[in-house]
Parts: structure tokens; sequence; C-alpha cells
């Protein structure tokens, strides 16, 4: 496919080429042929540039798969970092999942093709828990921030294992129904948000005996 593209050169005119431009041709020859089943020699050729150019970008084939995973990743860091004070958690939570998402989707067009690579790769799956680890504390330590807990405590931990997994789901949803990306985020939103309002009540305070906080306000609810 890329190799149809990439004709003669002219003389000394450079070919011109981007992470964003490999990683297009490498998911979409990964997904023909099979992830074991292609090197980092053919991705290279594929895309037109040389081992050197293609490790300047990616220290393995498997970054290929997982760099914009990566990269969505610290925007739900950032979203969720920015979130107003007085909203809710779980709504913060939401909020910044489909907006990593949308980030994500709406600037590289193979963004959620990699889930079905790593859905039929043994190779991938066995790297998948490193990078989903990272997901999970990210949403686990801005609950524990709302809630005045630590990341590993029951409740952050038990409410970002929850809302992974819904992720997770309509993910795999996705790649089984082959919808739309509006309609991915809108159910997206939807399940998260059914998800949420049974968690909701985690984050509150704890009451005391007359029915008041026992806690400090955490600026969330």
């Amino acid at each position: 496919m890329a190799g149809a593209r990439n004709g003669p050169r002219g003389a000394g005119r450079p070919r011109v080429t981007s992470p964003e431009a490999v990683e297009q041709v490498a998911i979409q020859l990964l997904l023909r042929e099979g992830y074991a089943n292609v090197s980092v020699d053919q991705i290279a050729a594929a895309a037109g540039v040389g081992r050197t150019t293609f490790f300047r970008y990616f220290p393995s084939k498997a970054a290929v798969v997982w760099s914009a995973f990566d990269h969505a990743n610290r925007r739900l860091a950032e979203l969720l970092a920015r979130a107003d004070g007085a909203c809710p958690p779980m709504t913060a939570v939401r909020e910044a999942i489909v907006g990593s998402t949308r980030d994500a989707v709406d600037t590289r067009g193979v963004w959620l093709e990699r889930f079905q690579l790593l859905d039929t790769s043994t190779a991938l799956r066995a790297s998948a828990a490193e990078h989903w680890e990272t997901w999970r504390a990210t949403v686990a330590a801005f609950i524990a921030q709302r809630i005045g807990a630590a990341s590993q405590d029951v409740v952050p931990t038990a409410i970002a294992g929850a809302v992974q997994g819904t992720y997770i789901a309509e993910l795999r949803s996705w790649l089984l129904l082959t919808t739309t990306t509006d309609d991915l985020l809108e159910r997206l939103r939807r399940s998260l948000t059914t998800v949420g309002d049974v968690l909701d009540a985690l984050t509150a305070p704890p009451q005391g005996a007359d029915g008041a906080s026992s806690a400090p306000p955490s600026g969330g609810r």
C-alpha cells in the first residue's frame, strides 16, 4: 500500500516523513499481515524510511502500537488535573476519559484500529498490563486526591478498576460493531455515566453519627 505511493525520487530530493506517517503505515501493515509476521525492516521499507529513522521515532515495533495510547493517557492526566474542583469526581473522570479519547481519535486516524491488534496478538497482550496499569493509576490518583485517600486504598482502586473495565468493554464493542467515532464516544459517555452513578456514593465524605460529614470537603462535591 505505502510502496505504491513511494515512487522514485528526484535527485537530491529528500523523502518527507514523520512519526505519524510511519505509524499509519505500520498499523495497516500489522493489521493485514499479523503482528508476529511483520518485522521492523518490513515496516521501514513500507514507510520508505531506514531502520535508523524508524528507531529514532519508535524504540520498538510494539511502541508503534502503544504510542498513541500512551499519548492519550498523558492527555487524560492533563484533563483530570484541570478539572474544576466543584465538579463531582465521577463526572470529572467521565469527561476526561471522553475528552482524551476524542482528542486521540481526532488526531490519530488509526488510533482505534490498534485495539484490534491487541485482541489478536499474544505478544501485545503480554505488554498490555503495564500500559493499562498506568491508565488505571491515573484515574485512581485523581479519585484519591479528591476524597483525601491514598491511591492504593480500596475506594480509588475499586473505582479506577470499574472505570477501566467500562472503557475496555466499549472499545471492544467498537471493534465488533464497527460504528462511527461519534457513536463510540456517545456509547462511552452513557456507559461511564451509568457506572459513575453507581460509584458516586463511594466518593462522598463519610457521615458522622449526627448525619454531618466527618471529613473536610474534598473540593469535588
